[in-house]
């Protein structure tokens, strides 16, 4: 594969139009000093954290090249920079110093915002509605004081109306494997889907008042020991108040049919890393475990649910141009006997979807969902140097376009679903054809042609990785 940074790419990841590969040392070295060029607001430390050498370390000739690209890989997967290049300055007396060339992302993001109220964009363009768009301002810097923080803050308004604030530290200790962080954010809605018929969520709005109000409230604490593996747990406080009409329309929607829902719950996850790419994976695998609980016993609402949800995700990359994934997911719930509308979410939300079934949702207590992919580099990883842009944070574009093939089953347990709804409790499973657009800041588009299992045709459009 050609290289529009340095020669000798050894395999057509995205992520290595990106990372700049020279040939390596000729010998065995010990690494000398590191020395850092273009980090010019993120810390040395931050850099540091995600090398697989440190100044001293004996290196072998036979190791360095797996060595360097999977620290690059690191550094440019915490996604503070565009370009990351590490290469081995002359060797003396069996020492090398190591150079370490990052072009950092534009880290502040004082921009405006515009919000659909819908799962996807497909279901948006089934109506057009601009009514159903919120605006806003969305301030988040992603490399707060140099350390990789994260500060965000959102104000918005239109359709539904958000404030919220979120501060994310990945290390608070010396040997930074201890993060924490915390959120609050208070939504106010005027229409909210109150049910699921037909296999498609129905819509209830007050124009005079507020249907729906909410303030979600959690802290957390992460630790991450090694470069792959990350546990996760959170604390999280939720206050609801739903009009009366609303729950006149579905006495389920929330537990015992109460106007004033407050409850504390956790959750948890654990997951080992190991994809090239994390925005855009092309080879490698992902694991996690997600434990979520609702209702801890401290309000008197008889809230009690328990998700317990694993994914796998597999990459392989077949040749220079040929790639395949597959991915899995499974939930599994138990607690209340009949969860109440609010809770009862399966497929169609997120990630977790059958490709071609965007336009419907199937909700239930437990799912399986299967996902493939074979894929082809149409246009493998380049970059495009846009030369009348002076800052190079932008001027310097990688891009790349993939043909895609695609097929995807799922199977949802819905013992209390409506009789109106088909999807449940059967095996669904669609497939076809799409275009995949990956670039910088972690930006991926998908234009998708396929068909589902009841014969339907369309065309959708996603802004994530299929898998």
């Amino acid at each position: 594969m050609q290289s529009f940074l340095y020669a000798q790419v050894v395999d057509s990841s995205f992520v290595n139009a990106q990372i700049g590969l020279d040939e390596g040392p000729k010998q065995d070295f010990v690494v000398g000093k590191i020395i850092f060029q273009g980090n010019n607001q993120t810390k040395p430390q931050v850099i540091l954290r995600e090398l697989l050498f440190d100044e001293g370390d004996s290196i072998k000739v036979s190791a360095w090249a797996e060595i360097r690209q999977q620290s690059a890989k690191n550094l440019f997967n915490t996604s503070l920079f565009n370009f990351v290049e590490i290469k081995v300055q002359d060797i003396h007396n069996g020492q090398g110093d190591i150079l370490i060339k990052l072009t950092e992302r534009w880290y502040i993001w004082p921009i405006p915002v515009l919000e659909i109220d819908e799962r996807n964009f497909n279901t948006w363009l089934e109506t057009k509605d601009i009514s159903r768009v919120s605006a806003g301002i969305f301030l988040t810097h992603n490399n707060f004081r140099g350390r990789r923080e994260e500060l965000k803050i959102l104000v918005m308004g239109g359709y539904n109306q958000k404030f919220g604030v979120s501060y994310s530290a990945p290390y608070v200790n010396r040997k930074k494997t201890i993060g924490l962080g915390f959120q609050s954010i208070y939504t106010l809605r005027h229409e909210v889907n109150f049910i699921t018929e037909f296999d498609k969520q129905q819509y209830l709005k007050l124009s005079d008042k507020p249907i729906q109000t909410d303030l979600l409230s959690s802290a957390h604490i992460s630790y991450r020991p090694n470069y792959y593996f990350t546990a996760f747990l959170q604390l999280r406080y939720r206050h609801f108040e739903f009009a009366d009409s609303l729950i006149n329309m579905n006495p389920n929607y929330s537990p015992g049919g109460r106007e004033l829902l407050q409850y504390f719950g956790a959750y948890t996850k654990l997951k080992y890393d190991r994809r090239d790419y994390q925005s855009y994976p092309l080879d490698g695998y992902y694991v996690d475990l997600e434990a979520h609980k609702y209702g801890m016993g401290f309000f008197d609402n008889g809230l009690d649910i328990f998700k317990l949800q694993t994914t796998i995700r597999v990459y392989w990359n077949l040749s220079p141009r040929w790639y395949y994934a597959a991915g899995f997911v499974a939930n599994y719930s138990f607690g209340m006997d009949k969860q109440p509308y609010l809770f009862n979410r399966a497929l169609g939300y997120g990630r977790d979807y059958v490709r071609t079934y965007q336009y419907y949702v199937v909700d239930g207590d437990d799912f399986g969902l299967f996902k493939t992919n074979l894929k082809f580099a149409l246009v493998p990883p380049k970059k495009v140097k846009l030369n009348f842009i002076k800052s190079e944070k932008f001027n310097t574009i990688p891009y790349a376009f993939y043909l895609n093939l695609y097929f995807d089953a799922g199977y949802v347990d819905a013992p209390y679903s409506s009789t109106t709804n088909k999807l449940p409790n059967q095996y669904i499973y669609g497939s076809g054809l799409g275009l995949d657009f990956v670039t910088y800041y972690d930006a991926v588009a998908r234009f998708e042609f396929g068909v589902n299992h009841m014969g339907e045709i369309g065309w959708f459009i996603s802004f994530i990785a299929p898998i």
